[in-house]
């Protein structure tokens, strides 16, 4: 019974405290035919890092909107040197309506001793007026 009450202890912290935040609207407004740009930023606590040995990979998948690249990688970042790096999307939409973007981020998160995969997905509402 002791050893359980130890992992349960010990296991706590990690999910308790994931070291990080994923920085992205809820919604983004556009006007029909021209383009826009979604902010996804990624910001770690004091004493975590994001790898910079392993890839910092953002996949979209736009449902309505354009993207110039589906995959963006840490060189695709504004600040691909950074410790915690941001992208800015650029969106565009054709037509009025209301559309989707889902986002899926994944990276590695580095403490003092040790790194661990973080996987998250959102979901981004696009509104687009009519010009």
């Amino acid at each position: 019974m002791r050893s359980l009450l130890v992992l349960a202890v010990l296991a706590a912290p990690a999910y308790a405290r994931p070291g990080w935040e994923l920085h992205v609207p809820e919604r983004v407004e556009l006007v029909a035919g021209a383009g826009g740009t979604l902010p996804v930023a990624i910001a770690v606590d004091r004493g975590q890092t994001i790898s910079k040995d392993a890839g910092v990979i953002l996949d979209l998948a736009p449902e309505g909107v354009t993207v110039t690249k589906r995959r963006l990688g840490r060189g695709d970042a504004v600040d691909p040197d950074a410790d915690a790096p941001r992208f800015a999307v650029p969106l565009r939409a054709d037509a009025a309506g209301d559309f989707t973007v889902k986002l899926h981020l994944r990276f590695w998160l580095c403490g003092a001793k040790a790194c661990r995969p973080v996987d998250a997905r959102r979901t981004v509402a696009v509104a687009v007026k009519a010009p």
